[in-house]
C-alpha cells in the first residue's frame, strides 16, 4: 500500500509475571510488506476508504454487428385433431323432378293429343296443359303450328293470330274459370283472329315443395 495505514492490532499477548497483567503494544504500519496477505478485510477500512474503492460506471459501448441468421429449425409435430363441430341446420330443398310436358291441339289426327276430328284452336279459345300429379309449373309457353311446319308459322304472322293470356294455372271447365291457388299447369287464351289454328302448349314442371 502506498498510504500508511494505522491499525490497532493485538500482535502478541505477553504474560507479565511481575505485574500479573497483559500489555498491548501499538505498531505503526508504513509498508504493505508489514501486513500479511488476507489479514485486512473491507470492514477494517474506514467509510471514506471504502467509498474511494468504489468504481464509477463507464459509458455504454457501441452496439455490436448483427449476427448471421441461424438455420431453420425442424418442423414441429402436427397438433391433435380438433373436436368435430355440431351439424348445421338442413338447407332448403332444391328443385327436383324437372320435366317439360306438352299438349298438341292439332287438326292432324296423327299429331294431335285431342283425338280424331279436332277442328283446331278457334277464336278466343282457351287451351291448357297439365303437370303430373304432385308437380307445379315453373314456366310455360305455346307455338302456333301448321301442316309441315318446321319452326315458324307464316300464316299466324300474317293473319293477326295471337295470344292474349299465358300463365300458370288450371281451368275449372264446369264454370269456365281459373281454379284458385292451383299452379299445376299452364293456360293460354288466343285472340279472336285465330281461325282453327294448330297450337302446341308447353309447361315446365318440378316437384312441389
Amino acid at each position: 500500500m502506498k498510504k500508511a495505514v494505522t491499525v490497532a492490532a493485538v500482535l502478541v499477548a505477553v504474560l507479565t509475571v511481575t505485574s500479573g497483567a497483559f500489555a498491548a503494544k501499538k505498531y505503526l504500519v508504513v509498508s504493505s510488506s508489514q501486513i500479511k496477505d488476507g489479514a485486512i478485510s473491507l470492514n477494517d477500512l474506514s467509510p471514506a476508504a471504502r467509498k474511494a474503492l468504489q468504481t464509477q460506471q463507464g459509458p455504454k459501448g457501441d452496439m455490436g454487428a448483427t449476427g448471421a441468421t441461424g438455420a431453420a429449425g425442424a418442423a414441429g409435430a402436427a397438433g391433435a385433431t380438433g373436436a368435430q363441430g355440431p351439424q348445421g341446420p338442413q338447407g332448403p330443398a332444391g328443385v327436383s323432378g324437372y320435366e317439360v310436358r306438352t299438349w298438341r291441339y292439332s287438326k292432324d289426327d296423327a299429331n294431335s293429343d285431342m283425338g280424331p276430328g279436332y277442328v283446331g284452336v278457334g277464336s278466343g279459345a282457351i287451351a291448357t296443359v297439365a303437370c303430373p300429379p304432385g308437380k307445379v309449373a315453373l314456366g310455360g309457353g305455346y307455338w302456333f303450328k301448321s301442316a309441315g311446319d318446321t319452326g315458324f308459322n307464316s300464316q299466324a304472322v300474317s293473319d293477326g293470330s295471337g295470344v292474349i293470356a299465358s300463365f300458370p294455372g288450371r281451368m275449372d271447365w264446369s264454370t269456365n274459370t281459373v281454379k284458385p291457388n292451383d299452379n299445376s299447369g299452364w293456360i293460354v287464351q288466343v285472340n279472336n283472329k285465330v281461325n282453327a289454328a294448330d297450337m302446341t302448349l308447353y309447361v315446365v314442371c318440378a316437384n312441389a315443395k
